[in-house]
């Protein structure tokens, strides 16, 4: 579990706060620009809960979001992989599907932290747009154009994704395959997320 996935009873509240205020929202969202980096982090926080638990209140700044994804900082590619991934279960006018391969080009790019982070919240798209599914599955599996180190932290991250999904991949033998690969990777949390995979699909 990523940090900004905890939540304690206080942060819960003022996500909720928050998502009723118009004003405190955009006040919120403006604090993502500050110099500072405790504000930053802490207004973020406090964003993702709202995109997870009140989407539809945030879902009016889908493009504030869609240009952070598109932006060289990755801090703020961060920020807008995360809350688009939640937004999509409220997207019904078909945004995510026009920003579909800024958002997964990533996987298949130059930078290993994005990539880590696209795989890892694939499912939340699945779970929005099951159309996707093998699109998606796809692009998670194909990282030949990736110019970054420790793919299998990527790799990783994909499998976390496809166990959570995994009845609605049509080719589930490729990732079986991808599993048994990464058992013998140099990295223990690649190891650890293969075994894992495995115990949880193959019973």
């Amino acid at each position: 579990m990523l940090d900004i996935e905890k939540r304690t009873p206080q942060q819960q509240k003022t996500a909720e706060k928050t998502a009723k205020n118009a004003g405190a929202l955009t006040e919120l969202l403006n604090g993502l620009q500050s110099k500072k980096s405790a504000v930053r982090y802490g207004n973020f926080k406090t964003v993702y809960l709202i995109s997870e638990d009140y989407p539809k209140a945030l879902y009016p700044k889908w493009a504030l979001f869609e240009d952070m994804l598109k932006s060289n900082d990755n801090t703020f590619k961060f920020y807008a992989i995360h809350v688009l991934a939640n937004l999509a279960k409220v997207d019904k006018a078909g945004k995510f599907e026009t920003i579909f391969d800024n958002f997964f080009d990533m996987v298949n790019g130059d930078a290993l932290i994005p990539a880590c982070h696209v795989a890892y919240v694939a499912h939340k798209i699945v779970k929005a747009k099951p159309e996707l599914a093998d699109k998606i599955t796809d692009r998670l599996l194909n990282l030949e154009k990736a110019t970054y180190k420790h793919k299998e932290l990527v790799q990783a991250n994909a499998l976390s994704s496809f166990s959570e999904y995994f009845g609605r991949i049509s080719d589930k033998d490729r990732i079986i395959a991808l599993a048994q690969e990464l058992q013998k990777s140099k990295s223990s949390r690649a190891r650890k997320e293969a075994s894992d995979f495995l115990k949880r699909n193959l019973k």
